[in-house]
């Protein structure tokens, strides 16, 4: 097995084969987002809970990794980039470029197991391309150093209109461009239907993660993405708000685990955690 087997395989649990990672990283982007003001406290209670794995910036890392002593702290995937969506730190705007912030050197010397990087799509065609090679940079650069690369393609940008941002063909085909580019590893959303996705999942043949996203609606319907993502081949989920934060957050983290793990319906895990009237 080689450095890339090795560290990929530390991603996933290794009962169930399957991972639920739980990202702390929000803040490059959002800055003191609602539920992770203090993420050194959220990612404590997070290694406590024995969640697989978690995403973490470097100056995160830099001040958590004392957490991260214990024989069965969960894996680390670096965020090696920061898309740029407003001048103003921490507000809402477009995606309109995308620049890394550390280097796969960093990341070995550091012993994460992966990294991740954003394919921004729906930028000005100058700034596209830029993005593009600098996905296929870091892919390079990470195989030298024997460092699985997580590819996160997303439909962000201004070129992509609005009832198109969701829309499974781009979904599909970005993913394949990130594979295309030397994506180890992706992070996608989960398209809606089973069979269509489980289809995508296997041609795509790298470990396919389902990332959360923006806040759900109802908690059901976190649930319900998690069991179908599983049902359809997904190696594990990527949730943050939809986690952190919510009031019982332990409650939540425990129930994504009994869905990921042992495939247990929603409904049940949502009963059995006290959660079923919550949204």
């Amino acid at each position: 097995m080689d450095a890339k087997a090795t560290r990929i395989a530390r991603l996933v649990n290794p009962t169930s084969g399957r991972s639920v990672v739980i990202p702390v990283d929000h803040g490059i982007v959002l800055g003191a987002v609602e539920g992770l003001k203090d993420p050194l406290d959220v990612l404590a209670r997070l290694i406590a809970l024995r969640i697989d794995g978690t995403l973490l910036t470097p100056g995160l890392w830099k001040v958590a990794a004392a957490l991260f002593t214990r024989r069965d702290a969960p894996a680390r995937v670096l965020t090696a980039d920061l898309p740029l969506c407003s001048a103003l730190p921490g507000q809402p705007g477009s995606f309109t470029d995308d620049a890394l912030t550390v280097s796969a050197e960093f990341a070995v010397r550091h012993a994460f197991d992966a990294m991740k990087v954003i394919l921004l799509w729906g930028l000005e065609r100058d700034k596209q391309m830029a993005n593009l090679k600098l996905v296929a940079a870091l892919a390079e650069e990470c195989d030298r150093w024997g460092m699985p690369l997580m590819v996160e393609p997303v439909l962000w940008g201004d070129g992509v209109p609005p009832d198109r941002k969701g829309d499974p063909t781009l979904v599909e085909s970005a993913a394949r461009i990130a594979l295309e580019l030397g994506a180890d590893v992706l992070k996608i959303p989960f398209t809606g239907d089973v069979e269509a996705f489980g289809d995508l999942v296997r041609r795509l043949r790298v470990p396919v993660f389902v990332l959360g996203g923006p806040r759900m609606s109802t908690l059901a319907d976190v649930f319900a993405v998690a069991h179908q993502s599983i049902a359809a081949g997904a190696r594990g989920i990527v949730f943050g708000r939809n986690v952190w934060q919510h009031a019982s957050m332990e409650a939540v983290v425990h129930g994504l685990m009994d869905v990921v793990h042992t495939g247990m319906e929603p409904g049940a895990a949502l009963t059995k955690h006290g959660l079923a009237s919550s949204r």
